[in-house]
This record gives C-alpha cells, structure tokens and sequence, in this order.
C-alpha cells in the first residue's frame, strides 16, 4: 500500500491529519513488523502507551485507545511508519499473537491444503473477521455517529470485502450506507435491520442461504446440468429494482404440485431493460432448475410446455396465517428481503399515516401505494379481493388480486 491507500482508511480527516502528525518514529517506543502483522507502543497522554497492532491479511486493527474511530489515528499512524519504512522485521509480542489467534482462530480450524475452493473460502473468513471489527468499532459508536461518517470510511471497509472475495458483504454495507444517506424520519430503525443482517454473516455457517448471501455464486450451466423440477408454474408476482448501474426483473411463481413458491431474476447493464424469465399472469408447464439458497429458491427456466391463463392458487384466511407461513422461510434464511405473502378477502383501508388491507378478522397489513394499488381498486371498486404480494417486512407490494376464490389477475 502506498501512502494515499493508507489515509483512505481514515474514518474522517480528523483522523487523517491525527495519524499523520504521529507518523514519526520519535513518537514510537517501539515499532516491529513481521510477515503477519505490524505492531507498535505509541505514547499517548497518560503512564502507559498504546498498544497498536494491524492484521497484515485484510488490514484490520486494534488499538488500546480509547478512540471510538475506526480505524483509529494511532492504526493508520503505524500503517504510515510502515510504508515509509519506519517499522523493523521482528518477533511479534505476545499481545500481538493473542489478538491475531483470536481472530483466526475459525479460519485456521479450516484449513486443509490443496482442496478446491478452499483458498476462497478462508479469503471470505478473513474477510468475515475484519467486518466483526468493523460492526464492533460501529456499535461502540452508535447510530447516530453514522451520518456523519466520511465517504472513504465506507469505501474502506466496502473495498476489504471485496479484496477477500465477499461481495455480498460489501453491497450490504452499499446498502446500509444508502439507508443512513437517504436520512428518512426512522432511518435508524432501518439501519439497525441492515446491521443485524451484517452481523449474522459474521455469524455463517456457510449454509447454502449464507453463501449465496455472502457472494459466493453458480453459474446458470452448471445448475441446468443439475436437478431439475417439473410442475405447473403459475406466474403472479414481480420486482423491479435498479441500483444506478443494473436493472433487475425478479418474477415468482407457485409450483402446484411443490406447493412452494420460486422466483427467476434477469439482470441488464448499460441503461437496458432486462427481459422477464416468465409471461406475468401465465400458468406454465414447465421444467425448472434450482439454484443453491433458501426458500424461496431461485431457478432457472428450463423446457416450457404449456401456456395458459393462471388458475387461482391456494391462500391464505387471514394475514396472520399467512405471515405464520412464511416464519419457516426466514428461519432458513434470514437475510430474506421479500417474502410471498397472500390472504383471502382483504378490503382497503387508510389512517393518516399509511394505507393498509383489511382481512376478514380485520388485521390489517400496510400496503404500498401506487399503480398496483390504484388498479386493484379500479378493478374491484372498493369490493373485497384476494390479494397476493410481496412483503418486504414494512410493506406489501401489491403484485395480483382476485375476487374471492376467481382466477388472479397480474396488476403493475
């Protein structure tokens, strides 16, 4: 690293400018480095100095400063002293080797030399551990201490993740970033929803669910050479999002003879408009191949046999039913953002605050506004209809309605 990479980890210029007034050697009792890690003892104000040490691996930290910054001044001062070769080849105290054997512990346990796709697994692990400092440095800090946090301090960690093969991770914390800079009144309820996510990937067990969470991915080839399920599809819900750089088209479907629902996602570049995988309102006779993950699954479409109108599908009486239905799917993966959710005569219905739909025992669940909605109400007048949607844990976007028991009808 050059000295420019080595400030880019700085928090804020606070600390930049912080660590490089204490980037000389004159301020270090002592400074040490070995292929491992750097370590040195920076005198602070008070009897002691402070232990600082850096994990040579992914570049995470430690300090005994009381700094709730991180990195902290005194890390990336000892960073500088090393790329201006200020630090000497040495042996490393033992404080240095506790802290790295903590934190690679997990991964040493896992290594066995030459076996394939090892080698990127104990990148992600590595990676892993630097992210639980990471979340450990922001809960010392707290939410509020988030809007304040520069650009580089996200690009940092964000630019580890992807260095130790996690890309997952690093468009979680994108995401997490995108929350606390869209400053909405509740931001923070957002915030702390996104960071438990993050901490049960440091939690992994490398599940199907977590790897596909954490970047790990399977080529479309290689799950079209493998299991294949043929069954009656019925398409009814869908999911447009565009993150500035890719647009992408998710569509579920209802398996009748699995009873479970999968969905397909069509990503295009380049201002494009990617294809849907499915006809939205169709029933299909079809094959389709599984990818890794949790429920729902996602596949690819394989031979199509049949087209026809959607026939209607089993749902559920009442919202709680439904959202009882849909615990399993989070239990086996709870980094799940949408869920399929479905209730018999639901009716609308608003406060001051939000729009809801009403059930049959009158629970209501809150409801996105917009064309989906508007043409739901259009078509039924006001009238009771089945409603089918995807929640998202605040919401439900409104995807297909019914009259009660009828065959559903696609709504955008």
């Amino acid at each position: 690293m050059d000295v420019e990479a080595v400030l880019a980890q700085a928090p804020d210029r606070q600390v930049a400018a912080g660590a490089s007034k204490l980037a000389a050697p004159a301020k270090w009792p002592e400074l040490g480095r070995d292929d491992a890690a750097l370590w040195g003892l920076c005198q602070g104000s008070g009897k002691s100095p402070y232990q600082v040490c850096v994990d040579l691996t992914d570049r995470a930290t430690k300090c005994s400063c009381p700094s709730r910054k991180f990195p902290c001044k005194h890390a990336v001062a000892l960073q500088l002293l090393h790329v201006n070769g200020s630090t000497r080849e040495g042996s490393q105290p033992e404080w240095v080797g506790n802290w790295l054997r903590a934190r690679h512990t997990r991964a040493t346990t896992e290594r066995k030399p030459a076996q394939p796709g090892k080698r990127r697994e104990e990148s992600v692990r590595a990676g892993i551990a630097g992210l639980t400092d990471w979340l450990t440095d922001l809960s010392a800090g707290g939410l509020h201490t988030l809007p304040s946090r520069e650009p580089a301090w996200w690009q940092g960690i964000m630019a580890r993740m992807v260095d130790a093969q996690a890309p997952g991770i690093a468009s979680a914390i994108g995401e997490l970033r995108s929350v606390v800079g869209a400053n909405r009144p509740r931001w923070y309820e957002e915030a702390t929803d996104h960071i438990g996510r993050l901490y049960l990937l440091t939690r992994t067990d490398f599940s199907d669910a977590a790897r596909v969470r954490l970047g790990f991915t399977t080529t479309e080839q290689e799950v079209r050479a493998g299991e294949s399920w043929a069954d009656d599809w019925v398409v009814l819900l869908r999911m447009d999002s565009d993150d500035g750089k890719v647009r992408t088209v998710r569509q579920w479907a209802w398996g009748r003879s699995r009873k479970q629902w999968v969905y397909t996602a069509r990503h295009a570049a380049g201002g494009a408009i990617p294809v849907p995988a499915m006809t939205p309102g169709a029933e299909l006779t079809a094959v389709m191949h599984p990818y890794p993950g949790g429920l729902p699954r996602r596949v690819a479409v394989g031979e199509i046999t049949r087209t026809g109108p959607a026939g209607p599908i089993p749902v559920a009486d009442t919202w709680e039913q439904a959202l009882a239905a849909a615990e399993p799917l989070l239990a086996g993966d709870p980094w799940l953002r949408l869920v399929p959710l479905c209730a018999k005569a639901t009716k609308p219905a608003r406060d001051d605050r939000s729009l809801y739909l009403v059930d049959v025992v009158d629970r209501a669940l809150p409801v996105r506004a917009g064309a989906s909605l508007a043409q739901a109400l259009a078509r039924t007048g006001g009238a009771p209809f089945d409603a089918m949607g995807l929640w998202d844990g605040n919401s439900l976007q409104l995807s297909a309605i019914a009259e009660p028991g009828a065959f559903p009808e696609v709504v955008s």
